[in-house]
């Protein structure tokens, strides 16, 4: 009981605005907090999700199964072949990619601007004669940044928040994670911090350490409705449906600002891509 009263008051002065505008503060406590409730979970397993948790030991078994012979290969391979195909300019986003940042440091500033990977590739299919992907939450999006990202897995997370774009979006980021919205007046927190690894509805709450480590993610649940693929946004979307929130678009200024704060907070956390989620 005195380690949990002691990891949720530092995870307070986290979530008090104004209070700690320390990024690196704010990472000792909020990982921190979670070695305090999860003593035996390593760092680098949280890239998991629930399957690393305790609670969900259970399903994890089934889980590692499926990764047996994952139910994605074939989607994987037509990203990877979309990846490195030549476009109108003769050039392939794999030529693009040579000079951006690894996946473990998206998203980053430019101009003073907040670069997600999304954007970084609608910028090169533009430049090279291609129309850009409007959907932004699923499909052909997401099969291109699995291409991508999948190339730096074990690459630990290391975003740099010092550009002063970046500074704002992280500030921005740790406001949205901590503010309860929508009509079950939930914050993001209220189920990833402080009830991570409890139970609701039969399922088991996700650490919020660790997510977006594994994203695109191919999900069962979406997979029923025949889009099993999702990016990050795709995901923060239904998270606000759920609290009974109205959805904010992809690539929006409140999204990118919460990819930042949370890829931030995943600091050493190493990249796992794709990931199978229930």
């Amino acid at each position: 009981m005195k380690k949990m009263t002691l990891g949720l008051a530092a995870v307070a002065l986290i979530s008090a605005g104004g209070v700690q505008a320390d990024p690196k503060a704010d990472l000792e406590a909020f990982q921190g907090y979670f070695k305090k409730i999860f003593p035996e979970v390593p760092l680098e397993a949280y890239h998991d999700g629930i399957y690393a948790l305790p609670a969900g030991q259970e399903r994890a078994q089934n889980w590692k199964l499926l990764l047996d012979f994952p139910p994605y290969d074939d989607d994987v391979a037509k990203g990877e072949e979309m990846w490195n195909a030549p476009l109108k300019s003769g050039k392939s986003l794999a030529d693009c990619f040579k000079d951006k940042p690894p996946a473990n440091k998206y998203p980053y500033a430019k101009d003073g601007k907040v670069i997600t990977l999304e954007a970084d590739i609608n910028a090169c299919l533009k430049a090279n004669g291609e129309e850009p992907i409007k959907d932004l939450k699923k499909g052909k999006i997401a099969l291109l940044e699995v291409a991508f990202r999948k190339q730096f897995n074990g690459e630990k997370m290391a975003i740099d928040v010092s550009d002063p774009a970046m500074q704002k979006a992280y500030e921005e980021g740790k406001q949205y994670y901590w503010t309860k919205r929508g009509q079950l007046n939930f914050s993001c927190a209220n189920c990833h911090v402080h009830n991570a690894g409890k139970k609701i509805r039969g399922d088991t709450l996700s650490a919020g350490l660790g997510q977006g480590t594994g994203f695109p993610v191919f999900r069962q649940k979406w997979n029923n409705k025949g889009k099993p693929w999702g990016t990050l946004h795709r995901r923060y979307g239904g998270c606000n449906k759920q609290v009974r929130a109205q959805p904010l678009k992809p690539q929006s200024h409140q999204y990118i600002a919460l990819e930042v704060f949370q890829a931030y907070m995943n600091t050493g956390v190493p990249l796992k891509v794709p990931s199978l989620r229930q």
